[in-house]
């Protein structure tokens, strides 16, 4: 099952009680519905738990009896008795006259819940959401310019900024960055789906967090590792052509040391000393001890 399967199954749980909420939901729902006309209206999905949750909101809403019928992988509810489509548009503010737009009544979703159960049914019929294992993205599809446009208003009034894209014969209103995409699941009723992109988000973060953590510790062992071969190699050289003698006694304890330890880090290797040196007097005397060897190699 896909997750923007999962996400309608979580929103076909959201509660019906209040009517003008469910009226609101199956508003959005037909706006996007394959047909919606004053002579029929047809609603069509793959998802069995979207077509009863469709069934139930046009029984609630409207008292229309209307069940689902399959073909092929998709199930269709349609409404062409003229008294049915009539108590629809009614309750919509339309008459029943041949429209080439049905604008958006916005007295049907005054309450801010009734937006958020209007955008509901929009994404229950025209939503998809990519899942907590790719990069955010949600888009809300429609086949009227005007209609994504009046949804965009929507949700700016929830405090979110789509962007509207033409595909093809389509537009759509889409999010890409992950605070919009959990917030809109949370006001239409899928806190539970904007947990998990959040929980996958914070996990992802995490280990990006680790692996740069554990790149620049690798780096780090690396450099150390590389600089350690380079002074031991300098001192055998040093020590193979003059002898230990070669170098001034206050760098001859270093040179035995970093001899004997040639694997320890400037941490370890200078709490060997007696007393301990400090990191930056150690790095010093290396430092020296390369120079010194260097030049008489020359």
């Amino acid at each position: 099952m896909s997750f923007s399967s999962e996400v309608k199954n979580e929103l076909c749980r959201v509660s019906m009680q209040r009517p003008c909420c469910t009226r609101a939901e199956i508003y959005g729902a037909m706006l996007h519905a394959s047909v919606f006309s004053h002579r029929e209206i047809h609603l069509s999905t793959e998802n069995a738990t979207v077509a009863r949750r469709l069934q139930m909101l046009l029984q609630r809403a409207f008292s229309l009896d209307c069940a689902p019928q399959r073909t092929g992988s998709k199930l269709h509810l349609t409404l062409t008795d003229t008294c049915a489509v009539g108590r629809v548009f009614d309750a919509f503010g339309y008459d029943r006259k041949s429209h080439v737009t049905y604008h958006i009544n916005r007295n049907v979703i005054e309450e801010d819940c009734c937006t958020a159960a209007y955008l509901r049914g929009a994404f229950l019929m025209a939503g998809t959401v990519a899942g907590p294992d790719k990069k955010s993205h949600l888009e809300l599809k429609s086949a009227r310019q005007s209609l994504s446009g009046e949804e965009t208003s929507l949700l700016l009034d929830l405090g979110l900024s789509p962007k509207l894209a033409r595909r093809s014969s389509a537009y759509v209103l889409y999010f890409k960055d992950a605070s919009s995409v959990e917030n809109l699941l949370t006001a239409i009723g899928a806190p539970h789906a904007a947990m998990e992109l959040m929980e996958a988000k914070v996990e992802k973060n995490l280990r990006n967090t680790i692996n740069r953590q554990v790149n620049c510790e690798t780096a780090n062992l690396v450099k150390a590792a590389d600089a350690s071969a380079r002074q031991v190699a300098a001192i055998r050289r040093a020590i193979d052509a003059h002898g230990e003698a070669f170098f001034p006694g206050k760098l001859r304890e270093t040179v035995r040391l970093r001899l004997a330890y040639p694997t320890d880090s400037l941490s370890e290797l200078a709490a060997r000393f007696d007393p301990p040196l400090s990191k930056p007097g150690l790095s010093h005397r290396l430092k020296k001890i390369t120079e010194l060897a260097a030049a008489k190699g020359e």
